[in-house]
């Protein structure tokens, strides 16, 4: 599929600041009193798992944008919007705006077939709904937009012309999340490896090397995911 040229009303869509937040039967009295924070664990644990699953069709989104089938992206972007309306609730009112603005710019730019476009809009989507996530979840939110960044990197290299100076942006947020959590991290086995990619994707910006740039944002996407398991096993 032929890459579009990001249009300038995509990119004020999705141009966020990285900055953004980042946002049965009643039991009998002895039973509350037996087990006082119980409910309000699961009731996070609950609202943590339904926001990570409504954000995988936006990630989907992203990886498919520049290679699918129009129907396959028409697909996606049916799946993403209703997660989206699912979990609407468990939104902040600033939150659920944002998520909105991404959505509409989301489907502006499958009109305009703006590949770019589609997957940076898909991407602050994934961004806001896993911002949401409580600080208390087993995976630290922090991994998740160690995930978010890279793909906006990806991203930001696949479009036309390339977007160095965002993917510039990219690096510093996701260098940003992984110092607060490299104190749990640290142990990890893949914790250098890791280094190593932030590493080489801030030297291809600088070297404006698109080759070492997709090689080290593909390093950092597979890492996250070995960071998600390290933290659910820990």
């Amino acid at each position: 599929m032929a890459r579009l040229i990001l249009t300038s009303s995509a990119a004020a869509c999705i141009c966020l600041a990285l900055s953004t937040p980042l946002l049965a039967a009643e039991p009998t009295v002895a039973a509350q009193a037996a087990r006082p924070s119980s409910a309000p664990a699961a009731a996070s644990t609950s609202s943590n798992e339904k926001l990570r699953a409504a954000a995988e069709p936006f990630e989907k989104l992203t990886e498919i944008s520049f290679t699918a089938t129009l129907p396959a992206i028409d697909q996606t972007i049916g799946e993403a919007d209703a997660a989206a309306r699912g979990v609407r609730t468990l939104l902040s009112i600033d939150l659920g705006k944002q998520l909105d603005a991404q959505i509409a710019a989301m489907k502006s730019a499958r009109e305009k077939q703006d590949h770019a476009g589609l997957a940076l809009a898909s991407i602050e989507a994934y961004r806001v709904l896993v911002s949401a996530v409580s600080d208390n979840a087993k995976i630290p939110t922090e991994v998740s937009l160690l995930d978010y960044a890279g793909f906006r990197y990806d991203a930001d290299l696949k479009a036309s012309p390339v977007r160095w100076s965002d993917m510039a942006v990219a690096v510093s947020f996701a260098r940003e999340n992984w110092t607060k959590i490299l104190p749990r991290a640290k142990s990890s086995p893949v914790a250098t490896a890791f280094e190593t990619s932030l590493a080489n994707m801030d030297r291809a910006v600088t070297q404006k090397n698109a080759s070492l740039a997709a090689a080290s944002v593909k390093s950092e996407l597979d890492l996250v995911d070995q960071l998600e398991k390290f933290f659910s096993a820990h």
